[in-house]
């Protein structure tokens, strides 16, 4: 079965290769066209002293690490009228725990058959978009792809603060291709976008395909289940900074269906619409730098099918306030944030009504730098202290104060659909009737450096984290011998 999966895609891409050289000779001298051929590998090592019970088992790992590579082949073509591009994708493990207690050394071991060095290949991307000369910015693509709710635009903002919010602040809050997993995230489908140099209108239709902590993204059924029974529409209108300096704007309405009746994870079923709307805004200069402010809410309904009990009405909400002062004129341009988040919470889980925020199929690593939490039945306080002390590194800590939005909810974890057999989320319910509500505060600090060593347009880049959980009651009540948590992970980046 492997070598059989592994020489259709190395036909595949072949092909595609073929095809791109083909195309690139032809375009170049006819229309306008050009070839694209990248090469990423990330090698990470992540080190875990995780939560702790005295009920489990004694000879379960408290303490582990283990290594990872993931490694992408891209190859495409790129012309006035037509687009192509395909994606291989391998991922490899070594020395994954076998009994962990908590972390992603667990995820990844119990979502891939219990091997601790495993590896598999697929295609993450394969996909053509078609270009209507008629109408320019007018455009419709078809395939397997990657999307990221928030950055439907073509480009990002010129605003550099703009573009970083956008990029580390709005997006995947609900839609994500999850690329901090170790697998990622595809999307097979559509979608069509009128783009313009003031505003992006687009909309897609897609099934969401297994990922995140599953290795075997090419098997889109598992026990009878199917992720093709997953269906994910978004109408999405961007503003432009072009339009008006200093602000970047979207509304977007996004639904997701999951009809396959699972019965692992909180839920059998869900349908529900969202409807939400950002803003970001970077003030003109004032003293030495300049402020900027964010606001993201969204309103959900629809219809909410739990594991146990009857069909509810979804009524769950979100909003996030930010705002930061970044010194433009001072050594190292320290740029200081903070900001509230409330993801909304269900007081009573027998009654109609379902209250908790759906966070849907996300990108959570960006809004939980270290995932034992989501931003279901969450609210917290954080402060972000950025700066550069040198050109090519950026170093950043974050501060998290955590509490669940009501102590009859549940502590929620996971980041969406990652296996066609699983809903996605699961949730930690020990604490519920003790009036606990503080799940604890995170410091963590990350260190990016880019563009380290260059040649003939090859780069090597390394990322650096390290975070310490003080866990409180609601971990308390579930991890009752160890409460706190540590985190570290080096990784190592090469790309052409």
């Amino acid at each position: 079965m492997v070598k059989k999966t592994l020489f259709v895609l190395t036909f595949f891409m072949a092909v595609m290769l073929y095809v791109s050289a083909f195309a690139a000779s032809y375009d170049v001298k006819q229309l306008n066209g050009k070839i694209k051929v990248d090469f990423l590998e990330q090698f990470r090592v992540e080190t875990w002293s995780t939560f702790d019970t005295k009920a489990g088992p004694a000879d379960a790992d408290q303490n582990y690490t283990f290594a990872s590579s993931k490694m992408r082949l891209g190859a495409g073509f790129f012309t006035d009228y037509v687009d192509a591009y395909a994606q291989l994708h391998w991922t490899q493990f070594f020395g994954l725990p076998d009994n962990a207690i908590y972390g992603t050394g667990g995820l990844y071991y119990g979502a891939n058959n219990g091997s601790c060095n495993v590896g598999y290949a697929g295609v993450s991307q394969a996909w053509i978009r078609g270009k209507a000369p008629w109408v320019p910015g007018l455009s419709a693509r078809f395939g397997r792809v990657k999307l990221n709710g928030g950055l439907e635009a073509n480009t990002l903002p010129h605003n550099k603060t703009l573009a970083w919010l956008r990029k580390k602040r709005i997006s995947q809050r609900m839609l994500g291709a999850f690329e901090w997993s170790r697998v990622g995230r595809s999307y097979d489908g559509f979608d069509a976008a009128y783009d313009t140099p003031t505003w992006n209108i687009t909309t897609t239709f897609s099934h969401p395909r297994p990922g995140g902590f599953h290795l075997n993204i090419m098997d889109t059924s598992e026990d009878g289940y199917t992720t093709d029974d997953i269906d994910i529409a978004t109408v999405t209108l961007t503003m432009k900074d072009t339009l008006y300096a200093g602000i970047d704007a979207q509304a977007f309405y996004y639904y997701y269906n999951d009809h396959r009746g699972v019965t692992s994870g909180i839920a059998k079923e869900a349908e529900v619409s969202s409807f939400g709307a950002n803003i970001l805004y970077n003030t003109p200069k004032i003293g030495p730098g300049a402020f900027d402010l964010l606001f993201w809410g969204v309103f959900q309904d629809g219809v909410w099918t739990p594991q146990t009990g009857s069909r509810q009405d979804q009524n769950g909400y979100a909003l996030a306030f930010e705002g930061g002062y970044k010194f433009q004129d001072i050594m190292w341009q320290p740029w200081v944030r903070m900001g509230y988040f409330y993801g909304s919470g269900d007081g009573d889980p027998d009654d109609n009504d379902h209250d908790t925020f759906f966070q849907m199929i996300p990108t959570l690593r960006i809004y939980a730098m270290t995932p034992f939490y989501n931003l279901m039945n969450t609210k917290y306080f954080f402060g972000q202290v950025m700066f550069k002390p040198w050109e090519k590194l950026t170093v950043r800590t974050d501060v998290t104060k955590l509490n669940l939005t009501n102590s009859n909810d549940g502590w929620y974890q996971g980041s969406g659909m990652t296996q066609a057999n699983s809903f996605g989320y699961g949730a930690k319910t020990a604490h519920v009737g003790t009036g606990h509500d503080s799940l604890g505060t995170m410091w963590d600090l990350s260190f990016f450096f880019k563009d380290l060593y260059k040649y003939q347009g090859a780069s090597l880049g390394l990322n650096l984290y390290y975070s310490h959980v003080f866990g409180d009651n609601v971990i308390e009540d579930n991890y009752d011998d160890r409460k706190d948590m540590d985190f570290f992970y080096m990784e190592a980046i090469i790309k052409f």
